[in-house]
């Protein structure tokens, strides 16, 4: 594969923000950048006072197709209430995405390793001694398996969002922090369900050795920005999908491939 830009290839964006939750331009904007790489939008779910339940989605379903627009959500997964069956079909697609676990009634947020993986907060990332014990890198680890098994066997999801982006992508070594076994039992649950894993250009996850082994068991692929600001070219994604040899015709191009029951 050649080293040409996304933007040049075509490949479906499928996560992007809106006004609708936390981004900075709105759905009539987002309109507009259709022209300039194929994409949808698809906002926090649940978002305070916008994306609460069934009603608020269907209306941002209505009013994003009216502009001609793919619609999705990011389905916050261990946190989001249940869509009724009717909405979720009613999606183009839906992403799950995990933002935060549990431990002990407790909230381990990924807030500040986001921040760290954007560039945000400078050269040293401030929880590494927190995220490198051992015990606490396996709860993580397991429980944020657990939260995408759900998201695939029960709600449904047609992508995962930023798959391993985790406290623990921010330690500087994923083949360290991402044992193998894990890496390969996240892989096998999406290849099972023809469940898509996104190449995620905001936090430049997954890595090329997690890429490489999902495409040689034959997982399907979904670009996605999740921009929440102003379309920029996706030149972080093109690396990982020509450094991984991904073929782009197992890319996702707005439509959900497996069966929504």
């Amino acid at each position: 594969m050649g080293g040409s830009p996304i933007a040049e290839l075509r490949l479906f964006d499928h996560h992007i923000h809106t006004r609708v939750s936390d981004g900075t331009v709105s759905l009539a904007d987002r309109a507009k950048t259709v022209a300039v790489r194929p994409h949808g939008v698809s906002d926090h779910y649940p978002f305070r006072d916008h994306l609460r339940g069934d009603d608020d989605v269907l209306r941002y379903i209505d009013d994003a197709a009216k502009l001609g627009l793919r619609v999705g959500l990011e389905y916050d997964l261990g946190i989001a209430p249940p869509l009724l069956p009717s909405t979720k079909r009613a999606l183009h697609y839906l992403i799950g995405s995990v933002h935060q676990v549990e431990r002990d009634g407790k909230r381990i947020g990924y807030d500040v390793a986001g921040a760290f993986l954007k560039g945000r907060t400078g050269p040293v990332y401030s929880e590494r001694d927190r995220f490198g014990d051992p015990d606490t890198a396996r709860h993580i680890l397991e429980r944020h398996l657990d939260l995408v098994r759900e998201g695939i066997e029960e709600i449904g999801i047609d992508i995962v969002g930023h798959p391993t982006f985790t406290p623990l992508a921010a330690l500087g070594d994923p083949e360290a922090a991402y044992p193998v076994d894990w890496q390969e039992r996240f892989i096998e649950l999406c290849v099972r369900s023809d469940v898509a894993i996104e190449v995620n250009e905001a936090y430049g996850v997954p890595h090329r050795a997690f890429l490489i082994r999902a495409r040689e068991r034959g997982a399907r692929f979904s670009v996605g920005s999740d921009t929440h600001f102003e379309l920029k070219p996706l030149d972080r994604t093109a690396r990982m999908i020509d450094e991984a040899g991904l073929s782009h015709d197992r890319f996702l191009d707005g439509r959900r491939v497996r069966s929504f029951a």
